[in-house]
């Protein structure tokens, strides 16, 4: 009988083998981040087309982590991929804002209820105040950076869900503050509305930590309805914004 010419692979060479297979092109991760980034800014506006040979010209990349990148970005929901046609940017609508807003909102209240139930550390309670009672006096003329504001926005409410410690919860708390940041630029632009926000938070935190879950979620409910309400202004701003890059 003749000898068969294939050689059992060892586990280990297999393993190996089997890693090379399914590993991302490096490149992809970068392109994913860099494109995700331009849409989530706005600086890609709604339709854009996301040519590969662009896309590999700029990036000095081959086809291959340029579709990984693509590819991603259609999972996410950030392009429309179109057979024949390549990629095309999908920015969110009123209403698909709004739904996130919807998803963020029970997030949140279910992080401020068991928090609120459970309490939180003392050290973090002196922190989040020492950060927003300043904010308390800003005059009429002060200046604002919106950008910082917005991180520590965002560093506010992520904050909570650190504490409470579930990794899907904030994975998923910090997509949807990329998503909605453009918003918050919008909402966070007057010594009027710094003073509003610095009063909301720190009626959350009071609220927790007097262990209150009821008066914690009606804090709560009260500053996201407030960055909510201008939705409509943000994506208007944001529409503009983008077609005057082009």
């Amino acid at each position: 009988m003749a000898r068969s010419l294939r050689t059992p692979l060892s586990a280990s060479v297999k393993a190996t083998v089997d890693k090379v297979a399914v590993t991302p092109n490096p490149l992809a991760p970068q392109i994913l981040r860099t494109l995700r980034e331009r849409i989530l800014n706005w600086y890609y506006p709604p339709g854009r087309h996301l040519g590969e040979q662009v896309l590999c010209e700029e990036f000095s990349a081959s086809r291959i982590p340029v579709r990984e990148a693509l590819r991603a970005l259609a999972e996410q929901g950030l392009v429309d991929q179109v057979p024949n046609q390549g990629c095309y940017v999908k920015q969110p609508d009123v209403e698909g804002i709004h739904q996130l807003y919807d998803y963020r909102l029970a997030l949140e209240l279910f992080v401020i209820e068991r928090l609120a139930t459970l309490g939180i550390p003392e050290e973090f309670a002196k922190e989040t105040r020492a950060r927003w009672e300043p904010l308390l006096k800003i005059t009429a003329d002060a200046p604002v950076d919106g950008a910082e504001l917005v991180r520590a926005d965002e560093a506010f409410h992520l904050g909570f869900a650190q504490l409470l410690g579930n990794a899907y919860i904030i994975e998923a708390l910090q997509d949807i503050n990329e998503r909605l940041r453009f918003v918050r630029l919008v909402v966070i632009t007057t010594p009027h509305r710094v003073h509003a926000t610095a009063g909301e938070h720190l009626a959350v935190l009071n609220a927790v930590t007097r262990k209150n879950p009821e008066a914690a979620r009606k804090a709560l409910r009260l500053n996201i309805s407030a960055a909510r309400n201008k939705v409509e202004i943000a994506l208007a701003q944001a529409l503009t914004n983008s077609h005057r890059r082009r």
